[in-house]
């Protein structure tokens, strides 16, 4: 997507925030160990996770003024990137937001939709005390989804038009 020229490479230090409020979500998930593995290896692929299940939901919210940052270029380095990229083109419906101007842009249309997979998260994990490491709460969630969708046929092909304009 980005050329490989120093001068070009200002893409890589954009921050890509999460709000600070949910610093005990990520160490629950991320940084503490259950029975020596972490549901998420890192704190990216949770972001991740959250911006997609914000998304199922068509919810995104705008983050606070406590934050913490990721640099886009650790997303990079196993192509994570992409999906910011992939969640702004579905929001937008316009490749215009990937042209490096407005990636700040698309940055923050993936941070909202984090915030609220994050708090959306926080709440499922909440409403199951029996679960303290939340991977069985993770797991029940994703299931319903999947088959929620396999209930409604959810059988898009393809997407509709997305007009692509550079």
């Amino acid at each position: 997507m980005f050329s490989g020229n120093d001068k070009h490479d200002g893409w890589k230090k954009l921050a890509v925030k999460r709000d600070r409020a949910y610093e005990p979500l990520i160490d629950l998930l991320v940084n503490e160990k259950n029975h020596g593995r972490s549901v998420f290896s890192y704190n990216k692929d949770l972001m991740v996770f959250a911006a997609m299940v914000g998304h199922s939901l068509s919810k995104r919210k705008p983050l606070s003024d406590d934050t913490v940052s990721i640099i886009l270029e650790t997303y990079a380095t196993d192509q994570k990137d992409a999906l910011i990229y992939l969640i702004a083109l579905m929001e937008e419906r316009d490749g215009i937001i990937l042209k490096d101007e407005n990636l700040p842009k698309a940055i923050r249309i993936f941070e909202e939709y984090c915030n609220a997979g994050l708090e959306e998260i926080k709440l499922w994990i909440d409403e199951n005390p029996k679960d303290p490491t939340g991977v069985e709460t993770l797991l029940e969630k994703t299931w319903e989804r999947v088959q929620r969708n396999e209930s409604e046929g959810n059988e898009e092909a393809m997407p509709e038009e997305v007009e692509v304009d550079f």
